[in-house]
C-alpha cells in the first residue's frame, strides 16, 4: 500500500510533482534536496521523504549521485499504455461480476463525461479524461488495482501534451469516451471492454504516431510551451 505522507512531506511531493509535471524539471534533470530545502524553507527529511515516494511512483529514479527525473521515451509510453489496458479491462470485468455500476457511480461517471466534452480547453479536458478512467477502475473496489492504475496515471500525465498535437484526437477520444459510457450504463461487458480496448489501443497509436513522426513538429513544440505554461500559471495560483 502507499506510504503515508506528513504535511511538509506532501507539500514537498506535491511541489516537486508539479515541477516535473510542467516540464521545468525535464526528464533526466538531477534533483537536489538541498536546492529544494533552500526553495521550500523547510528541513531535508520531509523533502528525502518525498523524493523517496516520487521514486516508488516512477517519477524519479535514482541513480549513484542522486535522484535525478525518470525517462520518458516512446517505450516508456508504450508499456505504461499495454498495463493501463490491462488494468483498466481487469476493472471493467471485476465490476461486472459484482453486479456492475451502483446508481451513485453511473452518474458521477455522467457528470465527469458532460463535463469532459463542455471543456475543450486542452488542460481541463485532460483532467476529466483522467477522472473519467480514474472512476472505473475505483468501481472495482479492488485497492491494489486502484493503487497500480494511479501509478501508472501519474507516471503516463507525463505525456498529456501528446494528446493536444494530433487534429480531431480530442474529439476521437471524446466519442471513444462515450461509447465506454454507453456500455457501462446498460452493463455489456464484452462492449465495455471492446471499447476500452479500442479507446487505448488508439491513445496507444496516437502516441507512436506523435513521436515518431517530423510531421508534427511545430504542434509538438506548442503544445509542450502551452504544458510549460501551463505550470508555471498553477505554481504562481498557489502562491497567491
Amino acid at each position: 500500500m502507499a506510504r503515508k505522507k506528513g504535511p511538509q512531506a506532501q507539500q514537498a511531493y506535491e511541489y516537486i510533482k508539479s515541477k516535473i509535471l510542467s516540464f521545468e524539471l525535464a526528464p533526466g534533470m538531477p534533483v537536489s534536496d538541498h536546492s529544494l530545502e533552500q526553495e521550500l524553507d523547510m528541513s531535508r527529511s520531509p523533502i528525502r521523504e518525498a523524493i523517496l515516494l516520487l521514486t516508488s511512483n516512477g517519477l524519479l529514479e535514482s541513480t549513484p549521485t542522486g535522484a535525478r527525473v525518470a525517462s520518458m521515451t516512446p517505450e516508456d509510453i508504450v508499456e505504461i499504455c499495454q498495463v493501463r489496458k490491462a488494468i483498466e479491462v481487469a476493472a471493467i470485468s471485476i465490476t461486472m461480476d459484482r453486479g456492475g455500476m451502483t446508481q451513485e457511480q453511473k452518474d458521477s461517471l455522467m457528470d465527469i463525461y458532460r463535463n469532459m466534452q463542455e471543456n475543450r480547453d486542452p488542460a481541463q479536458n485532460y483532467h476529466y479524461d483522467d477522472l473519467f478512467h480514474n472512476a472505473i477502475v475505483e468501481a472495482s473496489g479492488n485497492r491494489r488495482l486502484i493503487e497500480i492504475s494511479d501509478k501508472m496515471r501519474l507516471q503516463i500525465s507525463r505525456a498529456r501534451w501528446l494528446n493536444f498535437v494530433l487534429p480531431n484526437r480530442m474529439e476521437d477520444a471524446g466519442q471513444e469516451h462515450g461509447r465506454i459510457l454507453d456500455a457501462l450504463l446498460a452493463g455489456d461487458r464484452q462492449a465495455c471492454i471492446e471499447s476500452m480496448e479500442l479507446h487505448l489501443n488508439n491513445s496507444e497509436q496516437n502516441f507512436k504516431k506523435v513521436l515518431n513522426s517530423l510531421q508534427y513538429g511545430p504542434q509538438f513544440t506548442l503544445a509542450m510551451s502551452y504544458i510549460s505554461n501551463q505550470g508555471k500559471q498553477n505554481q504562481e495560483d498557489g502562491l497567491d
